[in-house]
């Protein structure tokens, strides 16, 4: 053991450590790797943790991307705790100036703790970094510094932080929205409402979590709710207000009697502004903010429920809303989200007054900027051993517009695609040579960013087809007569102007356009026709494969989802050993994922709906293989088939965007 008093290895002079003689030898050992600046001892939610802060020294930070200090918790109890975690999150708000906030290093009795840690990563893709450890391990001579260094290895190079494709739900991996979410804060602080749209995955969500975090951090209240859900919008008006109050009460563990009864569509109004007064008096009279993300699904004319999407229920929810926010201003206060402003800029639903119409000024969410690109892809990349030369952020922006989700996308391709040792750098020459590949994998992923303009506001997603197709002269003409849209797709960031001139930022975007008018006219050959109808019945089987793995493992957990995939698949052979990915993927035809997903309907029913339909399209889609046996199909067949298309892409997509 030593103390030292350089900054890169060793303990600072002077500097008491907690805990017990073991955790004392355990600093002394990372002392041989890192720099030890501080010690404490915490107790938090009934439990003792002892924690140090490592300084890296100009290796570790060279190989890691450990600019900061390094916190380092003991964790004293045989079973590991999920609960740590919030201990490690609170010391890293109290500390977020000084420590990274990405990685973590953890020494657990728990001899099992790498398992669980793996198991942790697997169930949240946006978790911190964490390096595990066990006490065991130091026993002796303890570990080696290239033990540790080995250890750090594992668990910074084999996770891919780029591939992270749900909203994400802490602070780690959130580039370039800080001003934004603090906008909607401030607004929030003076009782103001908010709008947030955009291109679908461009953040949106991710940055209405991040809200929700500021507003508790700064002891505000807030509930989310996504209307996507079907126990939202397959709900009467009326319904939602009730769940908005009950929402509330659970988040915030309220003593709070509710009456469902009451909130019919006689006396709902009433009861919800009782109940909402009360709420607000119980949490010590803080403003509400109600978010209501995925606004589309309750909106007139985009909804899938028809109480909605005529115009009733929406009308009756807003004017609830707007009648007793006017009575009340500092009583609560809303944030829509969703794909476009229309819900608050057309005056009349139904010869009636829109509610909301000027009640809110849109906020689109911006694509990145070349410095976001870097600082986002820049960051990630280097807690995985990624160094990417500099015209590559420029490149990537260029070519995918700034679309952060599109990006991280193709930097995970990049990544896969790295064998050799790490840190490594990835050139520009690298990226050249492989984008075409690229391209080619986030087909799907831009086909999804699409789809909703295409299916929800089709008129948009036209004029950038004429765009596309016929040029600026044509697109001009057209600027009168669709000003609104124009004004939607530059919001977005997908349509510039440039002296009169008009332009697709998202290269990837105008590529896909280009790709799909050209699939489209082949529908008149036969060999188009064929190419057509494998390529979407292809695309909706693995699809189907990726919804059945996601909703099965998260219904009943892998163990038993692999067991009903293999009781619904034909072909055993050799299956013995496959990973349930393999299985599926390999041995499934797709008639069984027909019939599986049949048998597991209740699991299902949220995504598809309508049972007979499903069954129907299904069955027709395997039918028609004439690609498969080179026949001929008549016109009303062929029509049948792509309306089936349609219906299957449409619901799959809502569950994977």
């Amino acid at each position: 053991m030593f103390n030292a008093t350089h900054s890169h290895r060793g303990i600072k002079k002077g500097l008491d450590i907690k805990g017990s003689s073991q955790e004392v030898n355990i600093v002394y050992k990372f002392s041989e790797v890192f720099f030890v600046t501080f010690s404490r001892e915490s107790r938090f939610k009934n439990s003792e943790y002892n924690f140090v802060f490592l300084k890296p020294d100009s290796i570790f930070k060279e190989k890691f991307n450990l600019s900061n200090e390094v916190l380092l918790l003991f964790s004293n109890y045989e079973e590991f705790d999920t609960r740590t975690m919030d201990f490690v999150d609170k010391t890293l708000q109290e500390f977020d100036n000084r420590l990274d906030k990405v990685c973590i290093l953890l020494v657990s009795k728990d001899p099992k703790i790498e398992l669980k840690i793996e198991k942790l990563n697997n169930d949240n893709k946006d978790s911190k970094i964490v390096v595990p450890f066990t006490y065991k391990e130091f026993e002796g001579t303890g570990l080696s510094v290239n033990s540790i260094e080995n250890r750090f290895r594992k668990y910074f190079y084999n996770r891919d932080l780029f591939a992270l494709e749900s909203p994400l739900k802490n602070d780690a991996y959130f580039f370039g929205r800080n001003k934004v979410v603090q906008n909607f804060y401030d607004k929030y602080s003076l009782g103001e409402h908010s709008g947030l749209f955009g291109l679908r995955k461009i953040g949106k969500t991710s940055v209405l979590f991040s809200l929700e975090r500021l507003i508790k951090l700064r002891n505000g209240i807030s509930i989310y709710l996504d209307c996507q859900n079907t126990s939202i919008n397959k709900s009467e008006w009326y319904e939602l207000l009730f769940i908005i109050i009950n929402s509330l009460k659970e988040k915030y563990n309220l003593d709070l009697e509710i009456n469902r009864s009451e909130y019919n569509s006689r006396f709902a109004s009433e009861s919800f502004e009782k109940d909402l007064k009360s709420i607000y008096h119980l949490l010590g009279e803080r403003r509400i903010l109600i978010i209501l993300d995925e606004i589309e699904h309750i909106s007139f004319s985009t909804s899938v429920s028809d109480h909605w999407a005529s115009g009733k229920s929406y009308l009756d929810f807003w004017q609830t809303i707007r009648a007793i926010y006017h009575k009340n201003e500092d009583l609560f206060s809303f944030i829509i989200a969703g794909v476009n402003p229309l819900c608050v800029e057309e005056p009349l639903v139904n010869g009636f007054d829109n509610p909301i119409f000027s009640m809110i000024k849109p906020t689109y969410l911006n694509l990145f900027t070349v410095d976001n690109v870097k600082q986002m892809v820049g960051n990630i990349g280097h807690y995985m051993g990624l160094h990417f030369e500099e015209e590559i952020y420029t490149y990537l922006t260029e070519d995918y517009g700034g679309h952060p989700f599109l990006i991280r996308q193709v930097c995970s391709l990049i990544n896969e695609s790295v064998t050799h040792r790490r840190p490594t750098t990835i050139t520009k020459y690298m990226y050249k040579r492989d984008k075409k590949e690229y391209d080619l994998k986030i087909h799907e992923y831009i086909q999804l960013i699409l789809s909703i303009l295409n299916r929800w506001y089709p008129q948009e997603y036209k004029l950038l087809e004429e765009l596309v197709i016929n040029g600026n002269n044509e697109f001009r003409t057209r600027f009168g007569d669709y000003e609104k849209i124009i004004k939607h797709l530059k919001g977005y960031g997908i349509l510039k102007e440039d002296n009169g001139e008009y332009f697709i930022t998202i290269d990837a975007i105008k590529k896909y356009i280009q790709s799909n008018v050209k699939r489209r006219e082949n529908l008149s050959t036969k060999e188009g026709m064929w190419k057509e109808v494998s390529v979407r019945r292809n695309t909706i089987e693995e699809k189907l494969r990726k919804i059945i793995l996601i909703s099965l493992s998260s219904k009943y957990g892998p163990k038993r989802a692999r067991e009903l995939i293999i009781q619904h698949t034909r072909n055993k052979d050799k299956i013995d050993g496959l990973k349930i990915q393999e299985i599926i993927s390999e041995k499934m035809y797709f008639r069984e994922l027909k019939d599986l997903i049949l048998k597991e309907w209740t699991v299902f029913n949220n995504i598809f709906h309508e049972k007979e339909k499903f069954m129907i399209f299904v069955d027709f889609i395997n039918k028609m293989r004439i690609d498969a046996h080179a026949k001929d199909i008549d016109e009303s067949d062929l029509a049948i088939l792509l309306i089936s298309f349609k219906w299957l892409e449409e619901k799959i997509d809502d569950v994977l965007i």
